[in-house]
């Protein structure tokens, strides 16, 4: 199939998610650059705070999702960076999207979930076909099978939102079934997925896919429907110099729903 069929496929069901339809799909990494967004943060020291989110559709209500430590740090001035025509960069304030900067912060789990409420005006010009639809997640609470392809989208140290608007990406395959262990300076206990590579600041928030497709050489493979398997927390270092990457699992988000 060709590229252009991809993208039409992609969009198809991406704009079916927003008449209500929870339908899955499959897409590449390439594809699913429309649904992730950069948040960026001026600091008085002339540094910036950065980070990942990513957009989901559930019974017609939109919302972003990112890490919570994320979250925090993003204000109503706080740019939102999106893909527009041509691969050039949007940059709209987080007021844009939602009129009031209510997170929901998961009680365990560093996640965080904004609902948005943008005029239609916003909602025509910016945000059309960028949803995820709720059902891609999986919210089974169990391991990742550790021979699926994982592919993460993401922001590492802000890059990918300058001339053009390109999101990083990289491969790997998860290490662990599910870990429960502290959250970073906190005491809450999390329960996470450990990957076989580190992360990199500011791919704090993104996605993790299975896209379902895989690719060896100049051969396409589609092993099944695109689901969302988590969302990158940070990474998890010790003091010879390991690393490696933590997620937290997606079935969480459904917790904001009941």
């Amino acid at each position: 199939m060709t590229q252009k069929y991809f993208t039409l496929l992609l969009l198809f069901f991406l704009s079916l998610s927003l008449e209500g339809q929870d339908k899955s799909f499959t897409a590449t990494a390439d594809q699913l650059a429309i649904t992730v967004v950069n948040f960026r943060k001026a600091m008085g020291n002339g540094t910036e705070e950065v980070g990942t989110g990513f957009f989901i559709e559930k019974d017609d209500e939109l919302y972003i999702v990112t890490a919570a430590h994320v979250a925090k740090i993003m204000d109503l001035k706080s740019d939102v960076v999106l893909q527009g025509i041509d691969n050039k960069p949007i940059r709209l304030y987080l007021f844009n999207l939602a009129m009031s900067i209510n997170w929901q912060y998961h009680e365990k789990a560093d996640l965080a979930i904004l609902k948005l409420d943008p005029s239609e005006q916003i909602k025509k010009e910016y945000l059309q076909s960028r949803f995820i639809p709720y059902g891609t997640l999986e919210l089974e609470k169990k391991p990742i099978p550790r021979n699926i392809q994982l592919t993460i989208l993401g922001f590492p140290l802000g890059f990918g939102v300058e001339e053009y608007f390109s999101p990083l990406t990289f491969r790997t395959y998860p290490s662990s079934g599910l870990i429960t262990t502290q959250r970073g300076d906190t005491k809450t206990l999390q329960t996470f997925i450990l990957l076989e590579d580190p992360s990199v600041g500011g791919y704090s928030g993104g996605p993790v896919f299975d896209l379902g497709i895989m690719q060896t050489g100049n051969i396409t493979m589609n092993t099944g429907k695109t689901k969302l398997y988590g969302i990158v927390h940070g990474t998890f270092p010790d003091s010879t110099g390991g690393k490696m990457a933590a997620i937290t699992p997606s079935f969480y988000i459904q917790d904001f729903f009941k």
